[in-house]
């Protein structure tokens, strides 16, 4: 029955990191609770400053959209006044490499040679070739150019490029302090213009601790961000019924930043399956340095196999979007008490 418990309250635990939205109130038992509150104090992550006047979803084009093989481009894009690195970058999607080459020209923007962008991304996921420029003396901004193989009346005979995706990338000092701050700042900012974000620290090679070790190596921001409070690990040393015990977020972070393989990475999304762009975060260690890199990409102005049409694929997508959420609603209801509990203690 314990090992029950465990494993069910596990699941639900992962669940509440992915299935809600910003600002949601969410009702178990007789308690209701709202969750994704944005912390108030929090400031955006900084812009970059290079951007395009015209936001790249804005631009009318021929070789995409209703009626051609990517019909569902560049998809929807909800309006926010919020302004921060992912709100900035995103406008570039769309664009024409050649348009990019020519402001980047006019700013006097340095481009890295391929040679440059191995040596500094030193093999990790961090991009290791294209077109990159630096921006300052710790920051960049690369491009992700594809050439799009649908864009004529015969099937994969054009070679139309398009930035398909952007990243800013930012050398930033290896404190415990400063890269929290940007932790938050980038679970904040989705929460600010998105439905949902989550971040997760823990290093790329070493083994996540246990659920329940009083000691735990790793972190997830999913639904609920309290930096005072941090996070918690499950103890059932008690029996039955688990103990929380809460862990600051600042000790997982020191002791990690510590090692050659330090890694975090976080996502921001919407729930809307015709959502534009994918918003992700990468932290990674390159050599000595520590670099944050966000990123965002097209989700529809992509190549799928050969065979596969977009309106099957969206046809799958939504059949399979509407499975999901019966069998939520079928754990939610099974486990209505268990849920009002475990948030009673997480906004205690």
């Amino acid at each position: 029955m314990t090992n029950y418990f465990r494993i069910t309250l596990t699941l639900l635990c992962i669940l509440m990191l992915t299935n809600v939205s910003a600002q949601k109130k969410v009702t178990y038992g007789k308690s209701t609770f709202t969750v994704y509150q944005p912390l108030p104090d929090l400031a955006p992550t900084p812009v970059c400053g290079f951007a395009p006047e015209v936001p790249g979803y804005a631009l009318k084009s021929k070789l995409y959209g209703p009626g051609t093989y990517y019909c569902y481009a560049p998809g929807n894009v909800v309006k926010t006044n919020y302004k921060c690195i992912l709100t900035e970058i995103r406008d570039w999607v769309a664009y024409r490499p050649e348009t990019v080459k020519e402001l980047a020209a006019k700013k006097g923007l340095k481009q890295l040679s391929e040679k440059e962008i191995k040596k500094m991304c030193n093999k990790t996921r961090l991009p290791n070739g294209g077109l990159m420029y630096q921006l300052t003396e710790n920051s960049w901004i690369w491009f992700y150019i594809i050439g799009m193989k649908n864009c004529g009346p015969k099937a994969w005979a054009s070679n139309e490029e398009h930035v398909l995706g952007v990243s800013y990338i930012e050398k930033v000092p290896q404190e415990t302090s400063f890269v929290l701050d940007r932790l938050y700042r980038f679970w904040n900012d989705g929460v600010k213009f998105a439905d949902y974000a989550t971040v997760t620290q823990s290093n790329f090679k070493t083994q996540p601790s246990a659920p329940a070790d009083k000691n735990p190596n790793y972190f997830t921001i999913g639904d609920v961000l309290n930096p005072k409070k941090g996070f918690y690990t499950l103890s059932f040393d008690g029996g039955v019924a688990p103990t929380y015990l809460w862990h600051p977020y600042e000790k997982v972070v020191e002791e990690n930043l510590k090692k050659a393989d330090f890694d975090a990475s976080g996502t921001v999304g919407f729930d809307d399956l015709l959502t534009a762009f994918e918003y992700q975060l990468d932290v990674v260690k390159a050599g000595k340095e520590l670099y944050f890199s966000y990123s965002v990409n097209s989700r529809f102005l992509l190549d799928l196999v050969p065979g596969v049409t977009w309106q099957r694929e969206m046809a799958q997508r939504r059949e399979s979007e509407a499975s999901r959420k019966v069998e939520m609603q079928k754990l939610y209801k099974a486990n209505g008490a268990a849920l009002e509990k475990f948030y009673k203690e997480i906004f205690k």
